[in-house]
C-alpha cells in the first residue's frame, strides 16, 4: 500500500527537444533577429490522472488532485541564443492526504505528505525555418527544432499513522493500546528525453507550438518508456506579455523492485494548461 501511495499521486507536466545543422539560406533571415531572448512563464496544468500500479487501477479527476494539493507552483523559463534554446520546466508541489476511522474496538489516524519536484532540462536547436522578419521581429512563418535533455523526478513521502486498540473491559490496567509510527519513503529517478518541436507564427499576435518527446528507455533506474505531447496557442497581448492556452498528455511506464517485490507502474496524465509569459 505504501508503494502504491508513493508512486500513484499527482504528476503534472514538460516540453521537448539535441542538435542540428544549417540547411538553407533562409537562416539568414532569422540571423537578423537580436541574438538573445528570454521568457519566463508561470503556468498551471488542469489535469486528470490514471494510474495502474501492481495490478490496481487508480483514477483521479482534476478535483481529486486539487483536494490533495496543499501548495504548488509550475514555471517554464527559456533562454535563446540565435538558434539555440535552453529550457527549464519545473513543478514544485506539496500534497497532503488525511484519513481516520473510529470504531468500538479499533481506531486509526493516517497523515500522508508528499513533497514533489519535477525538473525538466532541454537544449534544442532550430534546424529548419521559413520566417519573414522585419528588423528584429518575426512576422510569420514556421520552424522545426530538435533536441533532448533530462527530466528529474523526486517524491519524498512522509507517512504517519496512529492505531488505537480499545479495551472493552473497564478497570485498572485495562488502558487502550496505542501504536504510532512515522516513515519517510524517498523516490527519485532521471529520464533521458529526446524529441522535436514545430512552431508556427500566424501573425504578429498569434503563434502555435506542437512538441513530442520520448524517453526513459529503461536506462538505469529510469522509466521503461515515457512520452510527452504538448500543443500550445500563444496570444501576444503586449510586446512583453503573452497568454498561453493548450493541451498536454504525459505518460510513463516504469518497473520497480525485483523478484517477488517487482511491480509495474503506468501513469497517464492529460488535460488543458494555462499560462502567462513575460518576454524580456
Amino acid at each position: 500500500m505504501k508503494k502504491i501511495i508513493s508512486i500513484s499521486l499527482v504528476l503534472f507536466i514538460s516540453l521537448g527537444s539535441l542538435f542540428g545543422q544549417e540547411t538553407n539560406d533562409k537562416y539568414q533571415e532569422v540571423d537578423k533577429m537580436k541574438d538573445w531572448g528570454f521568457s519566463i512563464t508561470p503556468y498551471a496544468l488542469i489535469a486528470s490522472q490514471s494510474t495502474d500500479v501492481g495490478g490496481r487501477k487508480i483514477r483521479q479527476s482534476f478535483g481529486d488532485l486539487v483536494s490533495l494539493t496543499n501548495a504548488g507552483f509550475q514555471l517554464i523559463t527559456t533562454a535563446r541564443y540565435k538558434r539555440f534554446f535552453l529550457t527549464f520546466d519545473g513543478t514544485f508541489a506539496t500534497l497532503v492526504s488525511n484519513g481516520s476511522s473510529t470504531g468500538d474496538l479499533v481506531s486509526y489516524d493516517v497523515d500522508l505528505t508528499i513533497k514533489q519536484k519535477i525538473l525538466d532540462f532541454k537544449l534544442t536547436y532550430m534546424i529548419l525555418d521559413n520566417f519573414e522578419v522585419n528588423g528584429s521581429d518575426v512576422i510569420k512563418g514556421w520552424s522545426i527544432e530538435i533536441g533532448g535533455g533530462g527530466k528529474y523526478w523526486s517524491n519524498d513521502v512522509d507517512l504517519n499513522y496512529k492505531l488505537t486498540v480499545h479495551n472493552p473491559l473497564p478497570g485498572p490496567g485495562q488502558e487502550d493500546k496505542v501504536i504510532e509510527q512515522s516513515e519517510t519513503i524517498p523516490q527519485e529517478w532521471w529520464d533521458l528525453m529526446v524529441g522535436a518541436k514545430a512552431r508556427f507564427v500566424l501573425n504578429d499576435k498569434v503563434k502555435l507550438g506542437v512538441g513530442f518527446n520520448v524517453g526513459g528507455f529503461g536506462i538505469g533506474n529510469s522509466s521503461k518508456f515515457a512520452y510527452d505531447f504538448t500543443y500550445i496557442n500563444n496570444f501576444r497581448v503586449l510586446n512583453w506579455l503573452s497568454i498561453n492556452a493548450g493541451f498536454r498528455n504525459f505518460y510513463y511506464n516504469r518497473v520497480d523492485g525485483e523478484g517477488a517485490d517487482e511491480f509495474t507502474t503506468k501513469v497517464n496524465v492529460l488535460g488543458p494548461l494555462l499560462g502567462v509569459s513575460f518576454i524580456l
